[in-house]
């Protein structure tokens, strides 16, 4: 029976990683809760599984999958804008993914900030504690603790 549940939980684990991530995807021009007194509101949330990578990133990547969420600040004709949104490529090589359209002449990209730690982790700054971990995944690997330690 300890098999039976040890292999379940396992198998839980797994699927839930498998889902992509979720993120905040809007724009500081046209919401104004979307800036950088972000906040959440239910039509920011998308599932990056659904989104495809922009156009003229699609030959750089390697993968067309959102691997992580971004929150980008960049200045358009002097005017601070914030971006939210699904990130495309390496999260620990964001040169890729952090550049901008190279058809909006008028932009300069001031900062990039990619999270790949928990869904949603694009809104406000957040504090980190217990309310921030993954539950599921804090007590899938609890159980699986457990029971591995209770195997002969």
């Amino acid at each position: 029976m300890q098999q039976y549940l040890l292999w379940f939980s396992a198998l839980i684990s797994l699927s839930a990683s498998a889902y992509a991530i979720k993120c905040y995807a809007c724009e500081s021009v046209y919401e104004e809760s979307c800036g950088e007194d972000f906040e959440v509101e239910n039509h920011f949330k998308y599932d990056c599984s659904f989104i495809a990578p922009p156009r003229f990133l699609e030959s750089d990547l390697l993968t067309v999958n959102a691997t992580a969420c971004l929150k980008r600040v960049f200045k358009e004709n002097g005017v601070r804008k914030i971006v939210r949104g699904c990130f495309f490529g390496e999260v620990n090589a964001t040169d890729v993914g952090c550049k901008m359209d190279p058809t909006l002449t008028a932009v300069q990209n001031v900062s990039c900030h990619v999270c790949d730690d928990e869904n949603f982790c694009n809104g406000a700054k957040a504090v980190i504690g217990w309310d921030g971990l993954d539950k599921w995944k804090l007590f899938s690997s609890l159980v699986l603790f457990l029971l591995a330690a209770q195997v002969p």
